[in-house]
């Protein structure tokens, strides 16, 4: 690939434990219902679950409307987007599509780094970009790393894989061969493939054959429409290792090695690849694009589905 470059809990009984900054923490004392984890004042009385000291406000440098009795949270929040960062890594792993890969892919190594934030159009929805990173594209033009990406929108007060709303993913991005898929549950997006995962049916993106293109839609993956391209509904879903970006002002991770996946543990022997930063604008991802253009591009943003 060559690449262009307020919210609910729904689990009331979440426990966070971390030691860095920045923490927010919410005190308990007596009220009903649970409260959002956002940085940031918010109207609310008594407390628990994100929950303010009574009135307006709260302790910490933030607070929601509040409920439960007793008992306090701490909220780490490094990478300042209103989110637990456990909260962002347990939403990216549930919320996982079905991730096909061909069985007959000649060079599957790969990982994902991902970034999770309120969706830019409405923040009771979750935006997630995950950029699957491969240790080659092996297709017709091989080269070392490969970068593709895909969005989706989550309701995430409704559990997966029913609370995926949309999904929206850019093969072969900024080449002649690009092509842009979407599916999901609202307006006149078509409905995705499911395939069976963790007991249930969950939405399929599926990677082409060798060249790793993402496509939600199997049809447009076909070699009159998209450039040799061929898509198979792989027998089990990939579960590559995954990485939380952060954001591009606060950063959770800067190298995909010592704090990744790409480390000759895991296989990978490609070592222009080794000690990216994900987050750098100026440097491509081996012989393909460039990752922090994918974890911002907006073409990687599914609708809302309000």
């Amino acid at each position: 690939m060559r690449a262009a470059v307020s919210f609910l809990i729904p689990y009331a009984l979440w426990t966070f434990a971390c030691s860095s900054p920045p923490v927010d923490t919410f005190t308990g004392g007596s009220g009903a219902g649970a409260g959002p984890i956002l940085t940031g004042a918010g109207a609310g009385s008594g407390s628990g679950i994100g929950g303010g000291s009574g009135g307006e406000g709260g302790s910490g440098s933030g607070s929601g409307a509040g409920s439960g009795s007793g008992g306090g949270m701490i909220v780490v929040d490094q990478d300042g987007d209103g989110l637990d960062d456990t909260y962002e890594a347990s939403l990216a792993e549930s919320y996982l599509p079905f991730l096909s890969l061909d069985p007959d892919d000649g060079c599957p190594r790969g990982g994902i780094v991902y970034r999770v934030r309120p969706h830019p159009d409405d923040a009771t929805r979750i935006h997630i970009v995950y950029d699957h990173l491969y240790e080659r594209d092996c297709g017709l033009t091989a080269h070392a790393g490969d970068n593709e990406a895909f969005g989706v929108t989550i309701d995430p007060s409704i559990p997966p894989p029913a609370g995926i709303l949309a999904m929206r993913a850019v093969g072969h991005q900024a080449t002649l061969c690009e092509k842009t898929t979407e599916c999901g549950a609202c307006w006149d997006l078509p409905a995705c493939a499911t395939a069976m995962k963790d007991g249930a049916l969950f939405p399929v993106v599926f990677s082409s054959k060798d060249k790793h293109a993402g496509y939600v839609e199997k049809d447009t993956c076909n070699p009159f429409l998209a450039c040799l391209d061929t898509c198979t509904l792989a027998p089990t879903s990939a579960k590559p290792p995954m990485v939380n970006a952060g954001e591009p002002d606060a950063p959770l991770v800067s190298n995909l090695t010592t704090q990744g996946f790409i480390h000759a543990a895991n296989g990978w022997t490609e070592q222009e690849l080794f000690d990216v930063n994900p987050w750098e604008p100026e440097k491509d991802f081996g012989g393909a694009g460039n990752v922090a253009g994918d974890l911002v591009d907006p073409a990687f943003v599914p609708p809302a589905c309000p």
